[in-house]
């Protein structure tokens, strides 16, 4: 299936004077992925991200925002097409959050009656209480204003969002709480997200893909494990020894989740014949709603496949899908156990994860 191209650049440079500072880089954004540029300080990366809206003018090449060359748009336009995100927010401290919400809008001359309902609608899709609209940037904390500069972004409602280190001025744990808000509000707007970042914790966890850039060069291109598998040794030195393990905890558990695994009516007998049980040790019991009520090994099973309740071994503490593989992976080394079990949010048992498929995934056996 052909993927939509939002964003294009096309052998871009940029120079001041004799220094080149943006070399020749290509890339793709497609439509409602997070794009994520980084490198080491004065890479070029924020360089890239402003001549996608003009901010910086290019030098040479092309840039395409939806297959037009932004050559041929006006600035100021574009400009406004394109929400953009940095670091510091950039909130007017003289207007209430309401007016730094809609000021894009009164720039267009929408009505006060939609600037005002659009800004009550997007405070609530950042997260935040209506109540909030009267105050003032500085009765906000660091968070909750980087809340309300997204807001201010998605005002417009542009296809892309331009986003320039974002949670960079903010402590830890609420760096990690804006990352989780905007992995979450991703998933109902959709929109294509350019995010410029120097850390590669933040890279792994909201970039589909990653491009890193050295001294305006983009040396290496590709999803978070193809990042981790490059022989490039700049990259390698990058991103670090332990960035493989951090890759896992941008992967949700169902990647290496085996579905297909014996399974038996707490009221059946267990058809020893079966070739599902080969390669396994154990069959998992479920009753009628599907919950697993435990486990048997099969070599503690009768003749004729029948067992009794006493021999279900209770299962060990299981987690729901939506964890990460390297959660999972903690967990079983901490337990002892080779795999985990996996229930939804009713209980319903959905399968386990190895540990073996685990290792799979790190050699890249799985895709």
């Amino acid at each position: 299936m052909t993927r939509e191209i939002s964003v294009e650049l096309q052998k871009v440079s940029k120079l001041y004077g004799q220094d080149k500072v943006v070399d020749e880089v290509s890339f793709t954004v497609e439509k409602g992925e997070i794009f994520v540029l980084i490198g080491p300080s004065g890479c070029g990366k924020t360089t890239t991200l402003k001549m996608i809206n003009q901010l910086i003018p290019h030098t040479s090449g092309n840039i395409l925002v939806n297959g037009i060359d932004v050559a041929e748009l006006d600035a100021v336009e574009l400009r406004r097409s394109i929400g953009y995100v940095i670091q510091y927010i950039g909130l007017l401290p003289h207007l209430t959050i309401q007016e730094n919400i809609a000021f894009v809008l009164k720039l267009t001359k929408q009505s006060k009656k939609m600037q005002k309902e659009k800004a009550e609608e997007l405070i609530e899709t950042v997260g935040l209480p209506t109540n909030y609209l009267t105050r003032y940037p500085r009765e906000l904390s660091g968070g909750q204003q980087q809340r309300v500069g997204v807001a201010r972004a998605l005002a417009a409602n542009p296809d892309i969002l331009l986003m320039d280190e974002p949670f960079g001025a903010v402590d830890p744990l609420t760096r990690e709480q804006l990352q989780n808000e905007l992995l979450r509000l991703q998933e109902t707007i959709r929109k294509t997200i350019v995010f410029v970042t120097h850390d590669i914790q933040e890279a792994f966890k909201v970039g589909s893909r990653i491009g890193i850039l050295k001294q305006g060069k983009l040396v290496c291109l590709g999803t978070p494990m193809e990042i981790v598998k490059t022989d490039d040794e700049f990259v390698k030195s990058f991103i670090g020894q332990g960035a493989l393990f951090e890759v896992l905890d941008t992967i949700e558990v169902s990647r290496v989740l085996e579905k297909e695994v014996p399974l038996v009516s707490e009221n059946e007998k267990v058809d020893r014949t079966a070739d599902i049980l080969s390669g396994w040790d154990n069959v998992f019991v479920v009753n009628s709603d599907s919950k697993c009520l435990g486990y048997i090994p099969l070599n503690t099973l009768e003749p004729d496949g029948s067992f009794s309740k006493g021999q279900i071994i209770s299962l060990p503490a299981s987690s729901t899908p939506d964890i990460s593989v390297k959660f999972a992976v903690e967990k079983m080394l901490w337990e002892g156990r080779t795999w985990l079990p996996i229930v939804d949010e009713k209980d319903g048992f959905k399968g386990i994860v190895l540990f073996r498929s685990c290792a799979d995934l790190l050699a890249g056996d799985r895709g």
